[in-house]
């Protein structure tokens, strides 16, 4: 078995962050392939009943977080832990698929497809089983490893859904591939799991329990703050306007990816270490360094050419989502330093806290979405979710702070990132005065200044960069390949 706190954590975030670029390139295909062929109507109902799907399978995602608790503590029944996630699986769709059936008519209504209660039950059942496992792999230590099934899944879903939506299944052949592909890759997880599962024990049921109660509430307000925007949209507005939100949403995913493969692994990290009474700040600090290396540039790009990214990748008919995107990335952004303290506060076995900031931070969403939505339209839903973000942000801040007294949450790095992407900003804007962006040509243009100016400024700025880069190397497969002043820096 792996154990969580001799695995490498900037190692294993490495390795996950190359599988969700090579990921996020397949599924941005995808989102662009789709946006035009389905428009922003079906497109946009797709994600409205994806959402719904999100809701009801959180209170097995939140056994699964619990799951995953357990198991990277020294001293678990593992196959104990992967049968009780099985037993919950079964036992949760048994309990909502009545209610598509009741619920049939308005699902047809909400989201515009004919098809919806059916897609509804099969995205349940695919969904519900792969994302707990998912969990339990990362549990091991192998955040690398959980990152490249999710990868080899986003590889199977996309040739899978071109052949649904080709054979006529239109905004339901995305559902078919999606499903497809989870259940296709649940044998390579069960893999890495490494157990069989066992009936589980009363007392283990009672030991996952004891943290579900906490972690299915604080995931299901959670997951409701997170799909609040597009969910509100739908509901207010039409799934056009929900269509407009997802490729913007889409578009600014890449910022994430850091932040939330290396909080997976802290979770498991800091758990294991608090556990042992070891030190957790080293690794929470250099976390939140990173965190935002990629949601940085990306804020700073949308600020600088918003409509030029929207309409060369999705088309004309998507331009609205301009001002979308831009406050979108700003979320992004500050959720990148959110999303790592909020799984420290649970590795330090504090569940009842982050449940009550997802209902506060929910809360705060809704009341402010709704009026927002009804002055502004769609932008106001994403102002009121940026506020909600900055607020989680500050009292988790002051939360682990407290607990941590010896905690840097604003490394030297992480203000570096900040000064370049501000540098990043001014060059891309000038260049785009000389540049009118007419085709793809001219946006690979200003894609490139601005990746070049901040990744080459930041590692000439950047000292504990180029440590990090070459602590990763150093050791990988390729470190013979690596000339030696790069593994000296």
């Amino acid at each position: 078995m792996s154990d969580a706190s001799n695995v490498s954590l900037g190692g294993e975030t490495v390795k996950a962050t190359l599988a969700k670029f090579t990921m996020a390139m397949t599924g941005f295909v995808g989102t662009i392939l789709f946006a035009r062929i389905l428009g922003p109507t079906s497109f946009g109902g797709f994600y409205l009943l994806f959402g719904l799907v999100k809701l009801a399978d959180r209170p097995i995602n939140g056994w699964g977080i619990a799951a995953k608790k357990r198991f990277s503590e020294v001293s678990s029944h593992d196959r104990e832990l992967l049968g009780s996630v099985l037993f919950a699986v079964v036992g949760w769709t048994v309990v909502v698929l009545p209610g598509t059936i009741v619920f049939s008519g308005w699902l047809r209504s909400y989201t515009g497809l004919q098809e919806a209660p059916i897609l509804f039950a099969v995205l349940l059942l695919s969904v519900s089983l792969y994302e707990p496992l998912e969990k339990l792999v990362q549990a091991r230590g192998l955040i690398g490893a959980a990152t490249w099934v999710d990868a080899l899944r986003s590889y199977l879903t996309l040739p899978l859904q071109i052949a649904f939506v080709a054979y006529g299944f239109g905004a339901a052949g995305m559902a078919y591939g999606l499903s497809g592909a989870s259940l296709l890759v649940v044998p390579v997880l069960l893999h890495y799991i490494g157990v069989s599962p066992a009936l589980p024990t009363r007392a283990t049921v009672q030991n996952v329990g004891e943290f579900a109660k906490y972690s299915i509430p604080s995931n299901f307000f959670g997951t409701v703050y997170s799909r609040f925007d597009l969910l509100l949209l739908g509901l207010m507005l039409t799934p056009a306007a929900a269509g407009m939100y997802e490729v913007a949403a889409k578009l600014t995913l890449p910022a994430i990816f850091v932040a939330t493969t290396a909080a997976s692994g802290l979770m498991s990290r800091v758990s294991d270490l608090h556990s042992r009474g070891e030190n957790v700040e080293p690794d929470i600090s250099n976390t939140l360094a990173f965190a935002s290396i990629l949601s940085i540039p990306i804020f700073f790009g949308a600020l600088a050419i918003p409509k030029a990214l929207i309409v060369t990748f999705y088309g004309g008919e998507y331009a609205e989502a301009a001002s979308l995107l831009i406050g979108l990335s700003l979320y992004r952004l500050v959720r990148t330093q959110s999303a790592p303290l909020t799984q420290a506060v649970n590795g330090l076995d504090m569940p009842d806290t982050n449940m009550r900031l997802s209902v506060a931070t929910l809360a705060v969403n809704v009341v402010l979405g709704v009026a927002l939505v009804y002055l502004l339209g769609a932008i106001g839903v994403v102002i009121a979710t940026i506020v909600a973000e900055s607020i989680r942000y500050v009292a988790l801040s002051v939360l682990v702070k407290r607990h941590l007294p010896d905690l840097t949450l604003f490394p030297r790095t992480l203000l570096e990132q900040f000064g370049m992407g501000a540098v990043m900003f001014l060059a891309v804007t000038a260049v785009h005065r000389v540049v009118a962006v007419q085709r793809w040509f001219d946006l690979a243009i200003l894609l490139a200044v601005g990746a070049g100016v901040y990744g080459l400024g930041l590692l000439a700025i950047s000292g504990q960069l180029r440590h990090t880069i070459a602590s990763v190397l150093r050791g990988s497969r390729i470190e013979s390949a690596i000339p030696g002043r790069f593994l000296n820096w």
